[in-house]
């Protein structure tokens, strides 16, 4: 038995608000039930952006020189402590949760529990901790840590996180820009209105759960229209989003992917950024929303699933569960599934308002014997909750 899960982005508490234990139990229970007379093991994979070293205000306290994108700093040695007095945060936040799946172990005694993380694009920087896979151990118990993708043939398998896919959150030996704007951008921001409206600050956390994430502006404008709040949002707005395209990195990330292409990734970037700053908002509003498809391009996760050889081929990375027929091969049929995420969902309606839902996704894979079928099966379950 095979158990997947993605995107729990477990963070510092300072910029996003963290799950509640009581997910955890939840989920506990919820594999007790699919446990089989004959199951001989249970594989916990968390599929990238299990932690998230990005979304923390430790970062606006930082010297440029000493964050990750910097250029040309020899600050390795400042940037690293930084990464780990955030890793260190994450963990205490989340201690009561890290335990939990640490329990794991006893919680289904006398099955063996294997324990999986693959990083995603929020804590890739993990990677560069010197013997991170015992200091996880420590954490949540023994665990074996994929930077790529984790295979099994037994259940038909591949899991990868899915940034791979994702122009703006992966690049080969470089820091991808999307990890620039989810510091520099959805940090800032409210990290700027909160110094002026400190009532607000638990409200702003919400904004790590607003899909997809350009709709950040829309949404601050919709949500607080009084008119002293409206016009600092505005103007916080503007010097965000003027100091973004003055961080070197991000002139030299626009440079090396401006093409002859129209509207290739550069162009994207510089479109919805300047739009959001310059129209008026009506407008802004419109091509947000159109823009916003360049985002995440859903049916190219497909695409790529398909380019895979194996039964099931499984991401995370957008926040959207998804089940997709891929193809048929040797009487088997293939499939994309997406298993969404854990956090809060903030979504936005045609006439423009938003919502938001708490959901919980995961999906159990079986071997052949575990349930007599001439193939491994699978599940996918999603729950939603609004209260």
């Amino acid at each position: 038995m095979l158990v997947v899960v993605s995107d729990l982005h477990l963070s510092d508490g300072t910029a996003a608000n963290n799950l509640s234990p009581r997910a955890f139990k939840h989920f506990h229970n919820l594999i007790k039930r699919s446990i089989r007379d004959n199951t001989k093991e249970i594989i916990l994979v968390f599929a990238g952006d299990t932690f998230d070293l990005l979304r923390s205000e430790y970062w606006m306290t930082v010297e440029d020189n000493e964050k990750p994108w910097a250029i040309g700093s020899g600050e390795t040695q400042k940037k690293q402590n930084h990464l780990k007095n955030i890793f260190s945060n994450i963990i205490d936040s989340n201690r009561d949760s890290l335990n939990l799946i640490k329990e794991t172990d006893e919680v289904f005694d006398p099955i063996p529990v294997r324990r999986v993380i693959i990083l995603g694009n929020h804590d890739r920087m993990l990677n560069e901790f010197s013997h991170l896979q015992d200091t996880l151990s420590s954490i949540i118990g023994k665990v074996q840590v994929e930077t790529t993708g984790y295979e099994n043939e037994e259940y038909g398998i591949l899991i990868k996180h899915g940034h791979e896919y994702d122009e703006y959150n992966y690049e080969t030996h470089k820091i991808p820009i999307g990890d620039v704007n989810t510091t520099e951008l959805f940090v800032r921001l409210p990290y700027e209105i909160k110094m002026e409206f400190p009532l607000l600050a638990d409200e702003l956390k919400c904004i790590e759960d607003i899909r997809p994430q350009w709709r950040i502006f829309d949404y601050l404008f919709h949500e607080y229209q009084e008119r002293r709040l409206k016009s600092y949002i505005e103007k916080a707005v503007d010097r965000t989003i003027e100091a973004f395209f003055n961080i070197p990195y991000v002139r030299y990330w626009i440079k090396a992917h401006d093409t002859s292409h129209f509207l290739d990734a550069s162009d994207k970037l510089k479109y919805m950024l300047y739009l959001s700053k310059f129209a008026p908002i009506e407008w802004a509003e419109r091509f947000l929303k159109i823009f916003s498809y360049f985002e995440i391009n859903e049916p190219k996760y497909e695409e790529m699933a398909a380019t895979h050889k194996t039964l099931y081929t499984v991401f995370g990375h957008t926040h959207s569960e998804k089940i997709a027929f891929l193809s048929e091969k040797d009487n088997l049929h293939r499939y994309y599934i997406n298993t969404g995420t854990w956090r809060e969902r903030i979504i936005a309606s045609q006439t423009g308002s938003f919502s938001r839902y708490k959901s919980m996704t995961f999906a159990i894979f079986y071997k052949k014997e575990e349930r007599t079928t001439d193939f491994p099966s699978f599940e996918l379950w999603n729950g939603a909750l609004r209260e």
